[in-house]
């Protein structure tokens, strides 16, 4: 019982700072600076363990996804990413996205304790694109997330151009993937 307490106590810390963070950052356009976490993401494997390099990603516009196996909101909206990322959702759009614009999904385990249980969401939903591992929560923090699931769109310059929070069905992430990437 005292275990559940403390975990309801630092969520409710974790967005209570977030909530601060995202107003801080959200009060003009400016709020929407280079994504300069790019150097972090060194830090974090792969889902099959290795290291990862962010030399793939140079280039590329992203749609980075920020998520936890605890987060019921997360399992859907990697369930939509995923119908997206496959073509099983308006391929056509898609195609352009990932041919013309050379958008990458990028999910990012964020905050999470059990990483066995992240990689079982993982293969629960079948998501196939670029998963993470390894950030405590301070990536997630740096980029202004106020909660999970938290998207960033950042564009082939390294700018973050957009921000999301709250899941998104596949026809919300596409027309978000059109306002940045076009």
């Amino acid at each position: 019982m005292l275990r559940i307490f403390f975990a309801l106590l630092a969520v409710v810390a974790i967005i209570g700072l977030g909530i601060k963070i995202y107003d801080s950052t959200s009060s003009s356009e400016n709020a929407l600076s280079p994504f300069t976490e790019l150097s972090q993401l060194q830090e974090l494997t792969a889902s099959d363990g290795s290291s990862f390099e962010t030399s793939s990603l140079l280039g590329k516009n992203l749609v980075v996804n920020f998520f936890a196996s605890w987060c019921e909101p997360c399992k859907r909206e990697i369930i939509e990413i995923q119908k997206i990322h496959s073509g099983d959702y308006r391929s056509d759009d898609t195609a352009f996205y990932f041919d013309e614009k050379s958008v990458l999904f990028v999910g990012i385990n964020s905050s999470e304790t059990d990483e066995v249980k992240a990689q079982e969401l993982i293969s629960e939903t079948g998501a196939s694109y670029l998963m993470l591992f390894g950030d405590d929560g301070t990536l997630l923090q740096e980029v202004g997330a106020v909660g999970l699931p938290f998207t960033i769109f950042v564009d082939s310059g390294g700018k973050i151009v957009g921000k999301h929070l709250t899941a998104m069905s596949a026809p919300d992430v596409l027309k978000l993937m059109k306002k940045y990437f076009n």
